[in-house]
């Protein structure tokens, strides 16, 4: 007997695993959130382009104490070839300072970008930021935002 396996049936089976790794997160596990070194290249940098040297590198900033509750958008990945650390968002009218925090529990310092859109239209965060959160660059995820004090 010969199987054959569709470019169909690979799309299902791969989206019914990742459904399952959705269902085993814990939800009553505390919200822990690891930030990046301040200062300096990261890891993230080199990951992005390795070509970079440290004076050309973004870097990670380290996200303020506290700050005010933008809202919760979901995002996906901007322009791969803009650098930095940004969200482009409808929670926000004006360029400004803020975090984001992901589902895993990091967090980290980003520029708030506003997209003119209505809000609940969704989020672009750039590569830089999808590394450093350590989430898959094809994922559509949750970021709970917040806008500096």
């Amino acid at each position: 007997m010969k199987i054959i396996v569709t470019p169909m049936f690979a799309t299902l089976l791969s989206l019914s695993l990742a459904a399952c790794s959705v269902a085993d997160r814990n939800a009553d596990a505390p919200l822990t959130i690891e930030t990046p070194p301040a200062g300096g290249p990261t890891a993230v940098d080199a990951a992005i382009d390795p070509a970079l040297s440290t004076a050309e590198a973004p870097t990670i900033a380290e996200p303020q104490a506290e700050g005010r509750f933008l809202g919760f958008s979901v995002t996906s990945l901007s322009d791969a070839s803009v650098p930095g650390v940004w969200l482009e968002t409808p929670l926000v009218n004006a360029p400004t300072t803020g975090s984001v925090v992901a589902e895993n529990g990091r967090q980290i310092a980003v520029e708030l970008r506003p997209t003119g859109g209505a809000r609940g239209s969704g989020s672009r965060l750039s590569l830089a930021g999808f590394t450093a959160l350590g989430l898959p660059l094809t994922a559509l995820t949750t970021l709970t935002v917040i806008g500096d004090a």
